[in-house]
């Protein structure tokens, strides 16, 4: 009984960090699902990823601003680029804001491969991590 008793106090005393993934985790969640759907190449799957106010500087001059223009810039690109996600690194700068940069490739129809940088400001909205700002650039030569 009393080794039952020290099991389970270690369960719950561990449960919390156990439950909690860390910045890094929830950023590469993010990520991860945004990979996805930018490989899907469907759009209007984008809005549900970034805030109603978002911000967002892709791979074009103009600057994207809320839901519509989430909507706009991804339904602009070329079909048949694929992208994968690569290495980041993310800090908490409350327990309701993440910063994440790393670098992703995208892979055009032709087999060339684009290396960029990619830096997201993703913040807590109703339980759920959402991009709120959004930056990528071409790795520079």
């Amino acid at each position: 009984m009393q080794k039952l008793f020290a099991v389970l106090v270690i369960v719950i005393a561990l449960s919390p960090q156990l439950a909690k993934a860390g910045p890094s985790e929830d950023a590469a969640m993010v990520r991860a699902q945004w990979e996805e759907v930018y490989n899907s190449g469907d759009a209007d799957k984008f809005v549900a990823l970034y805030t109603k106010d978002a911000t967002l500087f892709g791979s074009t001059a103009q600057l994207f601003t809320g839901s519509d223009g989430v909507r706009a810039y991804y339904s602009k690109l070329p079909p048949g680029i694929k992208a994968k996600m690569g290495d980041q690194q993310a800090i908490a700068v409350g327990s309701n804001v993440l910063l994440s940069s790393g670098f992703a490739s995208f892979t055009l129809k032709d087999g060339t491969v684009v290396p960029y940088r990619l830096t997201l400001a993703l913040v807590k909205v109703d339980g759920q991590w959402l991009i709120a700002q959004h930056h990528g650039s071409p790795v520079p030569k």
